[in-house]
């Protein structure tokens, strides 16, 4: 499962779980039925705003949407960032739901 993939399974699983539609999912994040749908099927990517609405209509933060491997590659750079421009200590671990 590529992460596209990934990202519309927990959408999905998220709005079954909540028993929200996909036309009341749409309204609510203001796109229209049809362009939700598409996304929905893998037919269209959708756009940051969309994505950013969507997540907190589902109340569902970024990390939902990394991997476990993401988390720690994204986890060693901010390390190795911080060790490197002594910008103090990183960030704490994302958390998973």
């Amino acid at each position: 499962m590529n992460h596209a993939d990934l990202i519309v399974a927990r959408i999905e699983q998220a709005r079954q779980e909540r028993g929200i539609g996909v036309a009341e999912l749409a309204r609510r994040i203001e796109v229209d039925g049809k362009r939700l749908w598409r996304v929905l099927n893998g037919e269209r990517a959708m756009r940051v705003d969309e994505f950013v609405r969507l997540c907190a209509v589902l109340n569902m933060g970024l990390g939902c949407f990394a991997t476990k491997e993401m988390a720690i590659r994204l986890a060693a750079e901010r390390k190795r960032i911080a060790e490197e421009y002594g910008e103090g200590e990183p960030l704490g671990p994302l958390r998973f739901q």
